[in-house]
């Protein structure tokens, strides 16, 4: 009798997911079967299940930020997107987006993000067609198009699991342009905004302050991966007085060189441009989902204060081959970002709730499999 695996079914918005069974598939040439360990609960992910998308389909699996074993190899198949070795039971992380390589953005502007042919693991629609496990929240993802990029890795699985959303941080750190000596303020305590934190560090800022709302335990998170300054937004209520503080912590006083947007609220976008310095640079990072307009003044906010404004949109090969390194010397304490891992059966609880089995919640991931 073929092997069966388990995967979690989305609906439909603010729906149920359903564990349904499917046959394992034997991999085909060039392809690749994994065994997932852990996936990542992504904010995108979150912003889907609440309807905030539109335009993806349902049924669907969810779960782009992957990590898992290999348990088997198409033939042809020999090494990852490095050149390195592989085998079964090695641990892999993968970009989830597949690019076309030829058109315009791929070729010719250099912005794969924006390959109007990718396709995406964690955004396929009818899970109930072959290939099946198109999604990681799942026991099996079937890297079924061969021009998968897959990147063998010897993380521990929880600091691996990290990967794609590091990646996003390497890219919005690189959009940047962080200098040493540069002071940065990151709005947004949750896994991408304590990432980039830590990337913006590594990559010379050397004055930080994260602020982030409400959840004490992400701010304490934050501290611990090297935050100079965190502001929880519930006990500095006042946008002004927020500015004030940075103002006064960074090195200049004129306040920050750079500052990423992580949070997804579109409060944090003007706040975010009172604490940047004239001539600084703004990221916008974190609004996935179209939540609406924000008012601005183009002439105060933009134009007299000679700001750039960079928007940082998803990651390529190249995010991974430099947040991979990182990750892997394992110096950094990671791992501190992951407050739960849930089966398949409670991931439902992770889209909707801030408090889980009465623990705040920073980051949750789940493990269809124990480790």
């Amino acid at each position: 009798m073929k092997m069966k695996g388990k995967a979690a079914i989305l609906d439909k918005p603010k729906g149920n997911f359903e564990i349904r069974e499917y046959p394992v598939p034997d991999p085909a040439p060039g392809t690749v079967l994994l065994q997932i360990e852990l996936c990542g609960v992504c904010g995108t992910d979150i912003h889907i299940y609440h309807g905030y998308v539109p335009e993806i389909p349902f049924p669907l699996i969810l779960g782009h930020e992957i990590t898992g074993r290999i348990i088997a190899l198409g033939r042809g198949v020999e090494t990852d997107f490095l050149g390195k070795p592989i085998e079964t039971r090695d641990r892999v992380v993968l970009l989830p987006a597949v690019h076309c390589g030829r058109c315009y953005f791929c070729s010719v502007a250099k912005t794969p993000t924006k390959c109007p042919n990718a396709v995406q693991y964690g955004f396929f629609p009818d899970p109930d067609k072959e290939p099946y496990f198109t999604g990681g929240y799942a026991e099996y993802l079937y890297l079924h198009d061969p021009s998968t990029a897959f990147f063998k890795t010897n993380a521990p699985a929880k600091v691996a699991v990290l990967a794609e959303p590091a990646a996003m941080a390497v890219h919005a750190v690189n959009r940047a342009h962080i200098k040493p000596g540069d002071t940065v303020v990151v709005l947004g305590s949750g896994a991408l905004g304590l990432l980039t934190l830590v990337y913006a560090k590594l990559a010379g800022a050397t004055q930080t302050i994260v602020i982030g709302r409400s959840r004490k335990e992400r701010l304490r998170v934050a501290r611990e991966l090297g935050a100079d300054l965190s502001i929880n937004i519930e006990e500095v209520p006042e946008k002004e007085e927020r500015v004030k503080i940075t103002k006064e912590n960074s090195f200049t006083g004129y306040g920050a060189d750079v500052v990423f947007e992580c949070s997804g609220a579109l409060s944090a976008v003007s706040e975010g441009l009172q604490h940047l310095r004239d001539s600084g640079i703004f990221c916008e990072v974190g609004t996935v989902a179209n939540a609406g307009v924000v008012e601005i003044n183009p002439a105060l906010d933009i134009l007299c204060k000679n700001i750039t404004i960079e928007g940082v949109f998803d990651n390529e090969k190249k995010h991974f081959v430099q947040a991979l390194p990182i990750l892997e010397k394992n110096e950094i304490p990671f791992s501190k970002l992951i407050s739960h891992v849930l089966p398949l059966e409670r991931l439902k609880e992770a889209m909707v709730n801030k408090k889980i089995d009465d623990r705040e919640v920073t980051k949750v991931v789940i493990g269809p499999r124990k480790l």
